[in-house]
């Protein structure tokens, strides 16, 4: 461990002259209320850096630009926001051994109605990165772009689970930030070239940017993507370094495009062959969909618990575990998440328990991410539970059941096979591995048997079919492979 360490401080003192060390962050804008004066929001900014740079100013400045007549941003007004002094700055969980810091900035402003763009920046990021040509030259900068409608409050979109930093080559990885929307809008989430600076709404992004899920960096068994469906990211990482990433969210509201936003986070990926990775041992008992993924199913007032164990292959690590999710702070009925030893070794177990109300019924499911650590590593398992008055069937979702596409792996063209209960518009979505979408497609479909034929001109490579509602909420996910 000691080793680790000091390969990391070495590294980082080496470009630490006069940089602050930005590592990543967000800006998000919450909904409070409504008034003659206009939307009142709170903003946040929250920035990640390491304790080896300069230190943060404790007041930052956010620019607001607003959609004019003809379509174009222009400057409205510049907002302080101040340090909040009751959030701390440091990671607890990740200060002593990492040296990392959180900034947390919070303030309110006043909105009309209307299009608008909130702009933060600061110099400089960490000249270690690897992954972008300049980095001590680009400033680390986000946009999060923000409908405002009184009669149809709005927030932005945000991310339930903290930032992990660190993790070894050569080992597969797993994380998921959980995107999430506190209003029930649809979101798509993928990977973009982060942003760094500029004069105008819209601002630059780095030069020289490069994704993880190249060659020079990623492992062939599992190259650096993100889940369309869950939003967890999977790498196993061949290059030692500092790389970064920028998770990218857009919100529809009834298939209307009404906001995005963008998650900037730092990843040192360290050299290390000693030290076990902590993992969940029963993951597999855990149901799962017609796509592997783990999937459970409640009815409403149903009383349930889910019990996974968790270990660490080095005797004398100590495991914990965090719980993350939707159904802990959004819903009629919340669950709780516990943990306790085993007395078996480092093993612990923890309890999800949950009894949903008919309240908390809806034909999309609710994404909990279960983060196991060593207080050096971490690893996250996603988990979907769906509250449903129907726990029998998998495949149908209010009244439209779907079977397996085919033929799979497929050259080119495939069917998909679709049973409705009354008329459906429906659109087929298809996305590469770094979640971006490579094709869309809009049908109307009335009710009976079909038999859809879609052919798509496509790379070989793994691809993965959303099947969505007009509100752009997913009805049916499939993996498809393509073979030239």
């Amino acid at each position: 461990m000691k080793k680790i360490f000091t390969l990391i401080l070495a590294t980082v003192l080496s470009f630490s002259a006069y940089s602050t060390h930005l590592m990543g962050g967000q800006v998000t804008a919450t909904y409070l209320s409504s008034d003659s004066i206009g939307s009142h929001y709170i903003v946040n900014l929250d920035a990640y850096r390491d304790t080896f740079g300069v230190s943060m100013s404790l007041i930052q400045q956010l620019d607001i630009y607003e959609l004019d007549s003809s379509f174009n941003y222009t400057f409205l007004f510049s907002q302080t926001i101040s340090f909040d002094t009751t959030s701390g700055t440091s990671m607890s969980s990740m200060s002593s051994v990492y040296g990392v810091e959180i900034y947390h900035f919070s303030d309110s402003i006043v909105l009309s109605d209307g299009n608008y763009i909130i702009k933060w920046s600061d110099c400089c990021r960490n000249g270690a990165i690897i992954n972008m040509s300049a980095p001590l030259s680009e400033s680390m900068t986000f946009a999060t772009s923000l409908y405002v409608d009184a009669a149809n409050p709005n927030s932005t979109p945000t991310f339930l689970s903290d930032p992990v930093t660190y993790l070894p080559t050569n080992t597969f990885w797993q994380y998921n930030p959980l995107p999430f929307d506190p209003d029930g809008d649809s979101l798509v989430w993928s990977l973009s070239i982060p942003y760094s600076g500029g004069s105008s709404a819209i601002p630059d992004t780095v030069n020289g940017y490069e994704y993880l899920s190249d060659t020079l960096y990623s492992n062939s068994s599992t190259p650096f993507s993100i889940d369309p469906i869950t939003g967890q990211v999977s790498w196993n990482a061949k290059l030692v370094g500092n790389f970064v990433v920028s998770f990218a969210i857009q919100e529809f509201r009834n298939g209307v495009f009404i906001g995005a936003m963008n998650r900037d986070m730092q990843f040192v990926v360290i050299p290390d062959s000693t030290n076990a990775m902590p993992m969940i041992s029963n993951i597999n008992n855990v149901p799962t969909n017609s796509m592997g993924y783990p999937y459970v199913k409640i009815m409403p007032g149903q009383s349930y618990q889910l019990h996974l164990l968790a270990s660490d292959a080095d005797i004398n690590d100590v495991v914990g575990m965090e719980a993350f999710g939707e159904s802990f702070n959004q819903t009629t009925s919340l669950s709780t998440f516990n943990v306790l030893p085993t007395g078996n070794g480092n093993e612990i177990e923890g309890t999800f328990s949950w009894t949903p109300s008919i309240d908390d019924v809806r034909s999309f499911p609710y994404l909990v991410v279960f983060r196991i650590s060593d207080n050096f590593y971490y690893f996250d398992e996603t988990i979907q539970f769906e509250v449903t008055n129907n726990a029998t069937s998998l495949e149908s979702v209010d009244g439209i059941a779907f079977s397996n596409i085919y033929p799979n792996p497929t050259n080119n063209r495939v069917f998909i096979p679709v049973v409705l209960e009354e008329s459906k518009k429906m659109s087929i979505e298809i996305y590469n591995v770094l979640g971006t979408k490579m094709s869309q497609s809009n049908i109307n479909l009335g009710v009976g048997s079909h038999l859809i034929m879609k052919d798509f001109n496509l790379s070989s490579a793994q691809y993965i079919i959303l099947i969505k509602d007009e509100n752009g909420m997913i009805l049916n996910s499939q993996h498809l492979q393509t073979v030239k």
